[in-house]
């Protein structure tokens, strides 16, 4: 017997309807392809024909009691006994320097890049690379391969039809997007916010 750990790129669905749910999988099925899909809600026959036929991994989790680390949910505010103020003197130590990681140079086709560290590629992401960042990323060329950012923000200049974006953890719709225009996008409250670079 053979076991090993390994990472695994998921996304979690929840299923509120069937016609919105195919329009969704129908328009980005090559970028879910890249993930293993964890399934909640209604599957209905129409859902799981489709599931199937398109090749892509997932299961149907609504009996499993999995939890979600990955999940951002804003905690319950609790009352807090009001502190005894104390003043001592403390002397801080250094904040360590924040390293980045940078690309000089287009990122090739075929090429994967998984980093923990934040990323700023001055060049374009080729049809076929992926880049993966656990944190902040900066892109000065044009997307067109897949992106996946999990940071604070991301600031690019712009997607072709074939590029694809997830920002923390949400499918950035390229319609939204302006080519050849430095923006950044944030998430505030669960919502995406894109705005232009000045």
């Amino acid at each position: 017997m053979k076991v090993t750990q390994k990472n695994v790129r998921v996304f979690h669905i929840e299923i509120d309807d069937e016609a919105s749910f195919l329009d969704y999988f129908r328009k980005n099925t090559l970028l879910l392809k890249e993930f293993f899909l964890l399934v909640e809600g209604n599957i209905t026959k129409n859902i799981a024909f489709v599931l199937e036929q398109s090749g892509v991994c997932y299961k149907e989790i609504n009996n499993c009691n999995i939890r979600f680390g990955g999940i951002k949910k804003e905690a319950p505010l609790l009352e807090e006994e009001p502190k005894k103020e104390v003043i001592s003197e403390t002397v801080s130590e250094p904040k360590p320097l924040v390293k980045l990681k940078l690309y000089d140079r287009p990122i090739r086709s075929g090429e994967e890049i998984v980093e923990n560290l934040p990323i700023v590629i001055f060049g374009r992401v080729n049809s076929g690379a992926k880049v993966f960042c656990e944190e902040s990323m900066s892109i000065y060329g044009i997307i067109d391969g897949l992106v996946q950012c999990d940071g604070e923000y991301i600031v690019l200049n712009g997607i072709s039809p074939r590029g694809h974006l997830i920002f923390n953890g949400e499918i950035v719709d390229r319609e939204r997007l302006k080519q050849n225009v430095l923006q950044k996008i944030v998430m505030r409250d669960n919502v995406l916010e894109i705005k232009e670079v000045v």
